[in-house]
């Protein structure tokens, strides 16, 4: 007898290739890819034949369910929009030793902030503002954010109700 066969949606981080795999089995175009996150806005569908049809949406589905912060981190929301990347960059640092990891010298203060952590990641990298050639903590924050998006300072997180 004949077989039904349905294939289960694969989700995957943004930018993780998926609209690739898609173009690559379709050998064609039909999607748009990019190197930065977010290039897939909506869902879309394509028939690979009479029976089997193809359909690529965007990384994450339902990201305002999740916190802005952890937006940040996974990609969903640009970097370079952000009013505020201390609040990303103190999530980060609240759930990975980033001090040990990034090799960053002691605060003089008791604890680490997010303004510190981005200073000392400043001061280790050599970034300067332009007039005052003080640390530049934006470049910093902004830097540790993109170092977590692109995967390269990794977070990972128990799923809810996991033991």
């Amino acid at each position: 007898g004949s077989h039904l066969c349905a294939l289960r949606p694969r989700p995957g981080l943004p930018n993780a290739g998926k609209s690739s795999v898609l173009n690559a089995v379709l050998g064609r175009g039909a999607v748009g890819v990019s190197r930065a996150p977010g290039r897939t806005r909506y869902f879309q569908t394509h028939f690979l034949t009479a029976t089997v049809r193809l359909c690529d949406c965007p990384g994450l589905v339902f990201p305002s369910r999740a916190p802005p912060e952890l937006q940040v981190l996974a990609g969903v929301y640009p970097i370079a929009q952000l009013q505020d990347p201390y609040s990303a960059v103190g999530f980060l640092g609240s759930r990975l030793a980033l001090p040990p990891l990034l090799q960053l010298r002691p605060p003089s203060g008791p604890g680490w902030t997010a303004w510190e952590l981005c200073e000392a990641w400043a001061e280790q990298r050599g970034y300067k503002t332009a007039r005052a050639a003080r640390n530049d903590v934006a470049r910093a924050a902004n830097g540790l954010l993109r170092m977590a998006a692109e995967g390269r300072i990794r977070l990972c997180l128990r799923p809810p109700g996991y033991s």
